[in-house]
């Protein structure tokens, strides 16, 4: 995707970099070679709800309150080093380079829906104040941009939990409840939502965000992520 000439001349001070491993680059690049040949893609036929490949999904079609969920990686390797430096420090990863990675799967999985709105997983204040961004913004931000489609805030998070990570499935669900609100009824009503996070592991976070919309009278909710966790899969 073409950048500007101001784009090209801030380049010239601050060099390009791979938005996975962060290894200079052309300008007019968001990708290192090696990088394009072996990141972790996650390619056609994609799960529905988890957005892994047909192969990796657990998720046994489980209901979700979101349309369909798609990713552009798996989380391992060099997209998770990427992506634990976009939640410490939005300065150190090319939050646009991973917008453009994900504005492609969208165009492949989801090219025939026309969207209303760009939103974004919104962070407690909280947690907003002690890392000073939220990463899921700037990703939904950037793919506002690309695809041109408005970005606005719909959510807001009110309830402080813990961290998903900390949990196990069943509590990660249970941690979430009512801890999400929607900010204006009005931009919700009858639209068809672009639901952005970095990560969809459980889809618990998605789940209960797509939820709320829906109460609000959202018509459909889609999402789409950086990358999606491939679970182990249950012994029979």
């Amino acid at each position: 995707m073409k950048r500007t000439l101001g784009q090209w001349m801030t380049s010239l001070i601050f060099p390009m970099r791979c938005c996975l491993c962060g290894e200079v680059v052309a300008w007019s690049e968001h990708l290192c070679a090696r990088c394009r040949q072996e990141a972790p893609y996650i390619l056609p036929p994609v799960c529905e709800r988890c957005g892994c490949h047909e192969d990796d999904c657990t998720c046994g079609g489980h209901h979700r309150h979101f349309a369909r969920c798609v990713a552009p990686f798996r989380r391992e390797g060099v997209v998770q080093d990427a992506i634990n430096r976009l939640k410490k420090d939005s300065w150190a990863t090319d939050t646009r380079g991973l917008a453009v990675e994900m504005a492609e799967v969208l165009r492949r999985e989801y090219g025939g829906i026309a969207f209303d709105v760009v939103t974004d997983v919104p962070t407690h204040k909280k947690e907003y104040r002690r890392r000073g961004h939220n990463d899921a913004e700037q990703l939904a931000r950037a793919i506002s941009s690309l695809i041109r489609v408005p970005y606005y805030p719909l959510l807001r998070k009110i309830i402080h939990t813990r961290p998903q990570k900390e949990l196990n499935a069943l509590e990660r669900t249970g941690n979430l409840l009512g801890a999400f609100d929607v900010i204006d009824e009005d931009r919700v009503k009858g639209k068809t939502v672009l639901l952005v996070d970095d990560v969809i592991t459980t889809g618990s976070t998605l789940d209960e965000c797509a939820k709320m919309l829906k109460i609000y009278d959202a018509a459909e909710v889609y999402v789409v992520t950086v990358a999606a966790v491939v679970l182990p899969k249950q012994k029979k």
